[in-house]
């Protein structure tokens, strides 16, 4: 299934607690699973792990409302107390 996926690009770096900062975040849109494992792996050659790490997630995920039963999208990073599937959506 094609979808949007958010790549981010992180080089490391000593002068910050965790040892790496943010270096590129970008969306990119309408590829599938095996594209963009092709496409990561392409990028390591202008980014070597050396000094750099790449993480690409998918922009939304499928999940069940937990009323209806129905399947609905919604982002990676929503919360649990904003997610249809969860009870604490449902218990406030």
């Amino acid at each position: 299934m094609k979808q949007s996926w958010t790549v981010f690009i992180y080089k490391k770096d000593a002068r910050t607690k965790t040892g790496e900062r943010a270096f590129s975040t970008t969306v990119w849109k309408d590829r599938d699973q095996a594209t963009m494992d092709r496409e990561v792996s392409g990028l390591l050659h202008l980014y070597p792990e050396s000094h750099f790490r790449i993480e690409y997630f998918p922009q939304f995920k499928t999940v069940k409302n937990l009323m209806s039963g129905e399947d609905i999208q919604i982002a990676t990073d929503t919360p649990l107390c904003c997610d249809p599937s969860s009870e604490t959506y449902w218990s406030s």
